[in-house]
């Protein structure tokens, strides 16, 4: 048997028919790493990964934009994601992400004709679309922070919205409610910008759409999202629970709901797998002046 990887690549190509060769290079086509893949040594800067400022993430979410907004009209289950290639998933995982999101939308929003809100990661602004469904009555000043291609995007669609490419254009004023949704995890240095997010918070912080561990101590996946079009990679914090809520509690906020929204996909090789989770926190100071919640 020949020995060495070049001889036996040159054995194949000299020996093997040219059909079996094919059929084998057709074949690698479909083989693909994990979606999901535990990162073993943490937070690795060695690994080549795109990250979210990635054209194709912008491109399939430009072209998904007229029909997640259509699906949210009329009075039919929301159980809609712009991720999907369908929209309407039909699934529960996404339906109970829009409804505790809309249940997190009336609390903060309670006794107020506006509603400010900052959507730290909110690429295209597709919140803005769920927070007017939700609330038709309530005035929406929406601030969405994230990453140029998707801000660019963003104005597009939504040119009364307010987007920030830079992350410190955003923390200048407060805002009544701080949404996270599937954005905290892709920090290397999450705690930092927790406490960040929390000291512009006004009072609410309602961080969700991420994997939690009950057990395990925290650690790092790499995600390939290619089955919804998005042609990058990236790695991401799956955050042990107990973990989370301490260290938010310990900056002056209190849990106010927890949100269990599904079993989290399968993470190859993990120590732990974890189930989608949201918490909405508010902070200890807080109090209501005239129809408004304010900290004292």
């Amino acid at each position: 048997m020949p020995r060495g990887n070049g001889t036996l690549k040159a054995f194949v190509r000299d020996w093997a028919p040219p059909g079996l060769i094919r059929l084998v290079q057709s074949g690698l086509d479909y083989v693909r790493p994990a979606p999901w893949e535990y990162v073993e040594k943490g937070w690795r800067t060695d690994i080549p990964v795109q990250g979210w400022n990635a054209p194709s993430i912008t491109e399939t979410q430009k072209r998904n934009w007229r029909a997640f907004a259509e699906s949210l009209k009329g009075t039919g289950p929301l159980v809609v994601n712009h991720e999907d290639p369908y929209i309407n998933s039909g699934g529960l995982r996404d339906h109970n992400t829009i409804i505790s999101c809309a249940y997190v939308l009336a609390l903060a929003a309670r006794q107020k004709e506006c509603l400010s809100v900052l959507d730290w990661g909110g690429g295209m602004g597709h919140y803005y679309l769920l927070s007017e469904a939700v609330l038709p009555e309530v005035q929406i000043e929406y601030y969405c922070q994230d990453l140029p291609l998707l801000c660019q995007a963003g104005r597009e669609v939504l040119p009364r919205a307010h987007f920030f490419e830079r992350p410190d254009g955003c923390f200048s004023q407060q805002y009544d409610l701080i949404l996270a949704s599937s954005s905290v995890w892709y920090e290397e240095n999450w705690r930092p910008l927790v406490d960040r997010l929390i000291s512009v918070a006004n009072p609410y912080l309602y961080v969700t759409r991420m994997i939690f561990v009950e057990q395990a101590a925290s650690y790092v996946a790499m995600q390939r999202p290619w089955a919804v079009g998005y042609r990058t990679e990236y790695l991401c914090w799956i955050l042990n629970r107990g973990e989370f809520v301490d260290y938010v509690s310990a900056q002056g906020m209190d849990v106010v709901r927890e949100f269990l929204i599904s079993r989290g996909p399968h993470i190859h090789d993990a120590p732990e797998q974890g189930d989608y989770r949201g918490f909405l926190f508010r902070k200890k100071a807080a109090a209501t002046i005239n129809g408004r919640t304010r900290s004292s």
